[in-house]
């Protein structure tokens, strides 16, 4: 038997939860939030299961089950996993590790003296779709792999929701836009690069719209406050939350800091003065809102990342370019257009994964990978996304972000620093 202990039961701790709790060979040790209402409805589906309000408790109790998943919010990241490693906690760590690096390579150190196990849950690889595109690149149907395009759009409604009134809306309370939310993607190109080491990165970013001088004449600071556009601005709360305009259905309890969306009339009295209320010009973010990002791989090879706020839609495109054909793709479309120089296209369809599964089926498939890495099965450790490949990834993105803040291409293998980044006092 398994035994897992979950410290963190917001909206990706109780994804974890449930991954993990599936396995009939998993017991749920115990759980520790310090949000009551959190607590108590996952205590109530695991009795039997230890809980704590604090985390200081939790860790004060020594080591409590085999393994630790780690679901707290970023800035929390490092510390928690330093006390997990001191107890001899195996660990599942929630994305991103740090966003500083000397942070980063104090970990990694830490985690090699301990000899124990830290995986990191950048589940997009781990998805069906990148899944399809890494095996045709592996295949050699591209030939030399000499490219890569590589788009994340985030959605008008999911940017406003996490990265300007949420959880991520400023470097005070969490990483980097381009760490938090992006950190998937440099493991993408890293992954499928074929583990390459980048070499140079040259990156922009800003925040270009969600200021106050943007916002309509008459404006106030909450939606829901008498704001006369509050009908027919895009971003309004009302229309967020209170209305089907969007797929923010999962943003609702998070909204509301429940484990489930309260009632129609309760959720619009929390949104009067809550910060998911807030007209999303008067916030207090300060997170860039796109990003273009130019990075070149060992041997010559090309990448780049495009990130922006402003998009209809929450996905992700893809381009491959190798030196015998190419494929591009969209992964919520689960289809691959697959063009090999001289043959008729084809197109490859991607089986979905588990269709209750966030990230096109990623987050199960990650903890299925994960479970298998609990049981002791044989893994190819080039496919797992841990500590160590993490910390390749991050690089990347610790050079972007300095690239942003200097205005230089960066050169990578030397000593990164991010000017501006407080580290976190806790």
């Amino acid at each position: 038997m398994i035994s897992i202990a979950f410290l963190g039961l917001g909206n990706r701790g109780r994804g974890y939860l449930r991954g993990f709790s599936r396995q009939e060979d998993v017991r749920v040790a115990a759980l520790c939030d310090s949000s009551p209402p959190m607590l108590e409805d996952a205590a109530g589906k695991f009795p039997k299961a230890r809980r704590f309000g604090r985390d200081e408790d939790f860790f004060a109790a020594g080591r409590l089950a085999d393994w630790l998943v780690i679901a707290t919010p970023d800035l929390c990241h490092v510390r928690h996993a330093g006390a997990a490693l001191d107890l001899g906690y195996r660990i599942v760590l929630e994305k991103p590790v740090t966003a500083d690096p000397m942070e980063m390579e104090a970990l990694c150190a830490k985690a090699r003296a301990a000899g124990g196990e830290l995986l990191v849950s950048h589940v997009l690889r781990y998805s069906p779709f990148f899944r399809a595109v890494k095996g045709i690149v592996e295949s050699g149907a591209l030939g030399d792999i000499v490219n890569i395009a590589h788009e994340e759009n985030v959605g008008y409604w999911h940017f406003a929701h996490s990265y300007v009134r949420g959880n991520w809306r400023s470097r005070a309370v969490a990483a980097p836009f381009l760490m938090a939310k992006c950190c998937h993607d440099f493991d993408l190109l890293h992954w499928l690069t074929g583990g390459r080491p980048c070499e140079s990165v040259s990156a922009y970013g800003s925040l270009r719209y969600f200021k106050p001088e943007n916002a309509p004449e008459g404006a106030v600071s909450h939606c829901l406050s008498g704001c006369p556009h509050v009908k027919s601005c895009p971003y309004s709360a009302e229309k967020l939350y209170l209305k089907k305009i969007t797929p923010l259905f999962w943003g609702k309890a998070i909204a509301a800091g429940l484990p489930r969306a309260p009632a129609r009339e309760d959720m619009r009295r929390i949104l009067e003065h809550g910060n998911y209320g807030r007209c999303v010009f008067f916030s207090d973010n300060d997170v860039c809102d796109h990003h273009s990002v130019a990075m070149r791989f060992a041997g010559g090879v090309t990448a780049t990342l495009s990130v922006s706020a402003f998009s209809l839609g929450f996905t992700r495109r893809i381009r491959v370019q190798g030196t015998k054909g190419e494929l591009y793709g969209r992964d919520h479309a689960m289809r691959i257009h697959l063009h090999e120089f001289g043959k008729l296209p084809r197109i490859v369809r991607v089986r979905r994964g588990n269709p209750f599964s966030g990230h096109g089926g990623a987050d199960a498939a990650f903890c299925a990978a994960a479970h298998a890495v609990m049981a002791g099965a044989p893994v190819d450790p080039e496919n797992m996304t841990t500590i160590e490949q993490t910390r390749l990834s991050h690089q990347i993105v610790y050079a972007a972000l300095e690239s942003i803040e200097t205005g230089r291409t960066i050169k990578m293998g030397g000593a990164i620093e991010i000017p501006g980044y407080e580290k976190n006092p806790g």
